[in-house]
């Protein structure tokens, strides 16, 4: 299972959320399996209802991959550190995919391509 961990760049309190089978970027929104929005990426900053924090961090190894209209990419990971700052996806402190807020889509640099949703997995 995943566990996310919202948190800002110093010293501070976090939040936990899940845990989950896998969560899905779909543009600026976070969800949950069952389609509930966990977050939302908004003026730089992942807000949790009011809560406003810079990162999310993933408790354990992930793997991620990318799906649009039925398509799939292949598997990237397993990372054994995954976040997410400022809209950008980071693994193992390599960028691997950032949101275009302007088209709703995930671009991978791996492949160099958009895609409609980015779904982490735990690498398990």
């Amino acid at each position: 299972m995943l566990t996310l961990v919202f948190a800002e760049p110093g010293p501070g309190p976090v939040l936990r959320r899940g845990p989950f089978p896998e969560v899905r970027a779909d543009g600026e929104f976070l969800r949950a399996p069952d389609g509930q929005v966990i977050a939302k990426h908004h003026d730089h900053c992942w807000y949790v209802g009011t809560q406003k924090f810079f990162r999310i961090d993933c408790d354990g190894p992930v793997r991620v991959h990318f799906e649009s209209d039925g398509e799939r990419s292949g598997v990237l990971g397993p990372f054994f550190h995954f976040s997410s700052a400022d809209g950008v996806a980071f693994g193992d402190g390599e960028q691997c995919a950032h949101v275009d807020v302007d088209a709703g889509l995930w671009y991978c640099h791996v492949g160099d391509r958009y895609w409609k949703e980015m779904v982490v997995v735990p690498a398990g």
